[in-house]
């Protein structure tokens, strides 16, 4: 989840959202459906860069193929429309890349049915008719992870 932001830059919103980029977020800090959200991308990350499909690990990993393959389409969804390349940490690290701090505070915000606060996370960073298709991915990979309840 993103980091708070310091009283001095909530008068410039560019400069607090560009300062909280720069603390990387704590992947051990956040919320159970989130962190593993963050770990299947990068496990998904990692097996696309070796040629492998994802599908049946991420099965294998929740005991779901339906599960699998939610995140699989939230992934597809995301690269599609993300403004640019999605930056994913290696799976050891504990330390969120901004793109993964975004990714879990989506997480969050759909898991609550946020849609107002889902699409705040993104205003101005992913284009507007965008959000739906990637609110609706999100809604339904992280119903269906095992312990999203």
């Amino acid at each position: 989840m993103p980091p708070s932001i310091p009283p001095s830059h909530a008068a410039n919103p560019a400069r607090a959202t560009i300062a909280a980029l720069a603390r990387p977020g704590d992947l051990r800090a956040l919320p159970l459906v989130a962190a593993e959200l963050v770990v299947a991308t990068r496990l998904a990350a990692l097996f696309e860069r070796a040629g492998r499909d994802p599908l049946p690990d991420l099965a294998r990993r929740y005991g779901n193929v339906e599960a699998a393959t939610a995140i699989d389409g939230l992934l597809r969804t995301v690269t599609q429309v993300w403004p640019e390349a999605f930056g994913v940490a290696r799976p050891c690290c504990t330390r969120l890349t901004p793109d993964e701090a975004t990714l879990a505070a989506l997480a969050l915000a759909a898991r609550r049915a946020d849609h107002a606060g889902f699409a705040d996370q993104i205003a101005g960073f992913v284009r507007a008719d965008r959000h739906e298709a990637l609110y609706q991915a999100t809604l339904h990979a992280v119903a269906l992870l095992p312990f999203a309840g």
